[in-house]
């Protein structure tokens, strides 16, 4: 089945307000790796095109890990789902 832009814009009029910078951002990462296919530029560093949010949230996930601040699989999927079950009430 091929998605449309309907498609997409059905899943983002139900998705929590708070996500949509992810969005967003993730839609930039595909369209540079997109353009960077067709120009051939992938030889260069993917970090370099980070916007400075993006840099900001590594560098806090850097600290976290320094920090013992990390949660196993098992308990992310625990979290996420328990969000998502509060999200959708």
């Amino acid at each position: 089945m091929e998605i449309t832009l309907k498609d997409i814009q059905n899943n983002l009029q139900t998705l929590p307000k708070e996500l949509f910078q992810n969005v967003n951002d993730y839609i930039s990462s595909l369209k540079f790796q997109n353009s960077a296919k067709k120009e051939n530029l992938l030889k260069e560093d993917w970090a370099d095109s980070l916007t400075s949010d993006q840099k900001k949230s590594v560098e806090r996930g850097i600290d976290d890990i320094k920090n013992g601040r990390t949660l196993s699989h098992e308990e992310a999927k625990k979290k996420i789902r328990e969000y998502i079950k509060e999200a959708t009430k």
